[in-house]
């Protein structure tokens, strides 16, 4: 035991003898007794390389072993790193500014070739930037390295920028400003300053937005905000996390409205399937509409869902942008079937004698017969669908009925055509050559 303590004693006074301050000049810091932890790291700095400590300090008192630094703050380091002294820049980093570049460097040597102080350049500007990757969603040259858009030490740039910032941020997206460059309906704002929508290092929110894309959008477009918190028939596009992006672009568009360059396909995201809605109504699938060899409506063959829906939101069942009936049977109004006379003439449709329309016994205008009945008048869903059809004038191949499923088994003829539906005997119109009376349409009982 005595000897174990012995022993003890002896390394224990080696050590002090190994740590004891010099008391005369010494030719090299770097021995192996003192300042070897200097020489351990990745990268050394040049004159801790060659232990040539003297470039940096120099003695005020040998016999106390006191030294001082040749000079004071950052003329000390660009005394020699003569292309960092940030002179004639507008915009200086604070530390560089204040000669602290020991705030950022590790004097003697570093894990990194620029002798960093923490492993890697976003761990070290996030010791002070902390919350600027807060978000959940972070821009990759921010997570990665904040030198690709940031000049660490002193720009000619606000927030130490490189370049200016569009040019900085179309340096990588460059697919945007292709797009912008070749666009006839180019977004305002991705023309300007991207950060108008979008934060430089992270968000709480995809594409690192300032905010979701519904209420990015409405703090411009305030009148389709006011449509949409107002409707009493939302469109459940806008509800989800894209929103407006389900039907917009946000850079630059072939269309007007920046409006996706298929918008049907656009549409068929979500209606290629049946919706039930919170009414507990189902809203049919709409694939018809992808179909090339069908007949389209006017504004679908023209890929516009607008003329017929109030897409952001509206008053009516659909979402359409003016009454249509719901129903098979509909007593006769003008404004009952207004959505239909937007376009199409009502004459067409109320006059009993020909009118103008293709659907007629001689003089005699079916439609008429049809429409205007005062109790069980036809809707136009009784024989047309609305947005596509195999046949032509949007005749549809079957008819909804309560719970059935009629076929009006409809073909064509050059003067006029004939139907075999389940609500009366087949029957036949021709515009030229009409049939005897009693063979004329007439509303079922």
């Amino acid at each position: 035991m005595r000897r174990a303590s012995a022993s003890l004693a002896l390394c224990l006074t080696a050590a002090a003898i190994a740590q004891t301050a010099p008391t005369t000049r010494t030719p090299t810091c770097t021995t192996a007794s003192c300042h070897t932890r200097e020489l351990s790291a990745k990268f050394l700095h040049g004159p801790t390389a060659v232990s040539a400590c003297d470039i940096c300090h120099e003695y005020t008192d040998p016999a106390k072993h006191d030294f001082k630094l040749k000079r004071e703050g950052s003329q000390l380091c660009n005394f020699c790193h003569i292309d960092k002294s940030g002179a004639g820049q507008a915009h200086v980093h604070a530390p560089f500014a204040n000669g602290e570049c020991i705030k950022c460097h590790n004097a003697h040597g570093g894990e990194t070739r620029a002798l960093l102080q923490r492993p890697t350049t976003t761990e070290l500007c996030l010791t002070c930037h902390a919350q600027v990757m807060e978000g959940t969603h972070a821009h990759k040259p921010a997570a990665d390295n904040c030198t690709a858009c940031h000049s660490p030490h002193a720009s000619s740039h606000e927030r130490l920028l490189s370049t200016d910032r569009r040019t900085l941020c179309l340096s990588c997206h460059a697919d945007v400003g292709t797009a912008l460059a070749g666009s006839p309906h180019p977004h305002k704002p991705a023309e300007g300053d991207c950060l108008q929508c979008h934060t430089p290092h992270s968000s709480s929110h995809d594409k690192v937005l300032r905010g979701a894309p519904k209420d990015l959008c409405i703090s411009c477009h305030e009148t389709i905000g006011t449509q949409m918190q107002s409707a009493s028939h939302p469109h459940g596009a806008l509800t989800d996390e894209k929103s407006c992006t389900n039907c917009h672009t946000p850079h630059a568009s072939t269309h007007q409205k920046m409006l996706l360059p298929d918008l049907a396909a656009a549409c068929l995201t979500c209606h290629d399937k049946p919706i039930v809605t919170a009414q507990d109504r189902t809203i049919p699938a709409a694939l018809e509409v992808a179909v090339p060899e069908f007949h389209k409506h006017g504004p679908i063959a023209k890929g516009e869902c607008a003329p017929c829906h109030e897409v952001h939101g509206g008053s009516h069942p659909g979402l359409l942008v003016k009454p249509y009936p719901p129903a098979f049977y509909q007593p006769y109004s003008d404004e009952a079937y207004a959505l239909c006379f937007t376009c199409h003439d009502r004459g067409r449709f109320s006059q009993a004698g020909a009118g103008g329309t293709g659907f007629r016994q001689g003089d005699r205008n079916l439609h008429a017969v049809h429409v205007t009945q005062p109790s069980q008048g036809r809707s136009c869903r009784s024989c047309h669908t609305v947005h596509a059809s195999r046949n032509e004038r949007m005749i549809a191949d079957t008819v909804t009925f309560g719970q059935w499923k009629l076929p009006l088994n409809y073909a064509g003829t050059p003067t006029g055509g004939s139907c075999a539906p389940g609500c009366h005997k087949p029957q036949s119109y021709d515009r030229d050559a009409p049939a005897p009376a009693a063979s004329l349409l007439a509303p079922s009982k």
